[in-house]
């Protein structure tokens, strides 16, 4: 499957086929529970938007989905902004989070994910931090999520809080981003 040929990137829609949308591991039941009966209201009432993976062939049909929220990120005791020692001071410092983000079961493997990641990655670089500030992208990684996430260039936050997480923080600078 190719982006742009076979399927394509865009926000949810009330029409989406969301009902279809299989995660397969039990592991990932509260993904699809948010995706079914949250993601729509997240999103009407401007708390957290849901981008698809929808196909041309039948465009209400679910690929894939990434939830994203503003967010902040407290990461004092893990990473230093070497650019802004005075940010460093601060509790906490803007951020994008990857709130939710699951590929059908039917599709894993297949870059569905890796696609959503960098999508938003995209949108927190070249049009959030751009036009309001926003150092960072982040996620509370699930643990069988963190390998995934590293390959996408996300970074552990480094304290020994955060380690021991079940869903440790996850973090990407935007500035070190080409």
């Amino acid at each position: 499957m190719n982006l742009g040929e076979d399927y394509s990137i865009r926000l949810l829609f009330p029409s989406d086929a969301i009902n279809q949308f299989k995660t397969g591991d039990v592991a990932f039941q509260p993904l699809k529970a948010f995706f079914r009966n949250q993601a729509l209201d997240f999103q009407q009432a401007g708390v957290a938007k849901t981008y698809v993976a929808a196909t041309h062939e039948n465009p209400a049909k679910i690929l894939g989905f990434i939830t994203l929220t503003a967010s902040e990120v407290d990461i004092r005791e893990g990473y230093e902004l070497e650019d802004c020692p005075y940010a460093n001071r601060y509790d906490s410092l803007p951020a994008v989070k990857i709130a939710r983000l699951a590929t059908d079961s039917r599709y894993r493997g297949q870059g569905v994910g890796a696609l959503l990641v960098s999508v938003a990655l995209a949108l927190a670089k070249d049009e959030i931090a751009e036009r309001i500030g926003c150092r960072f992208l982040i996620t509370d990684a699930k643990q069988e999520a963190i390998y995934f996430y590293q390959s996408q260039g996300l970074t552990l936050l480094d304290t020994e809080e955060n380690r021991q997480s079940p869903t440790p923080i996850m973090f990407l600078d935007l500035l070190t981003v080409d």
